[in-house]
């Protein structure tokens, strides 16, 4: 056999060798065409007149030995009047408190201070769990900041975040 002949044949089986292993792969986790899931909250400060914000979106990993979803967006904090009278108190710091859960427990915690008033910024992150559980669905809120005085912070804008169908 000609040498050129071998090497197209071995070529040939491979990719088809390849093309099956794809399939396979596909067929057994048919989350990997989804698309990631997007998401946006907002809550109003003490002052009526400053929005903490964010938008972004949640991909459930496709493969990986600890299930992960990968987040990213953009948090920002603004001031507007729009015709509102604005309350003479300087809003408590805020900040964004992604969970990821499996069932109804939480397995990872991602927290982010918001921006000053009228700035934003840009993240990304990843929320994983171990090997034997899963994630859920995650929440994502915007919380007030406060010196840790052993109760929860106060969350407005509480949202779920689940995984596509």
């Amino acid at each position: 056999m000609h040498p050129t002949r071998t090497l197209r044949t071995a070529v040939r089986t491979a990719l088809v060798v390849l093309t099956a292993l794809l399939a396979v792969f596909a067929a057994a986790n048919p989350a990997s065409a989804a698309a990631p899931v997007g998401f946006a909250t907002e809550a109003l400060g003490e002052d009526q007149c400053t929005l903490y914000s964010t938008a972004g979106e949640a991909d459930w990993a496709e493969f990986g030995v600890e299930p992960t979803v990968n987040v990213t967006g953009k948090a920002w904090t603004s001031f507007f009047r729009d015709g509102r009278i604005c309350l003479g108190v300087e809003p408590s710091a805020r900040h964004l408190e992604f969970v990821a859960y499996d069932k109804d427990a939480p397995v990872d915690v991602e927290y982010l201070a918001m921006p000053e008033r009228d700035t934003g910024f840009e993240y990304a992150f990843a929320l994983t769990a171990d090997e034997t559980a899963s994630i859920d669905y995650l929440t994502v809120a915007v919380c007030r900041t406060e010196p840790s005085t052993g109760t929860q912070p106060q969350c407005d804008g509480k949202i779920v975040i689940a995984p596509p169908a």
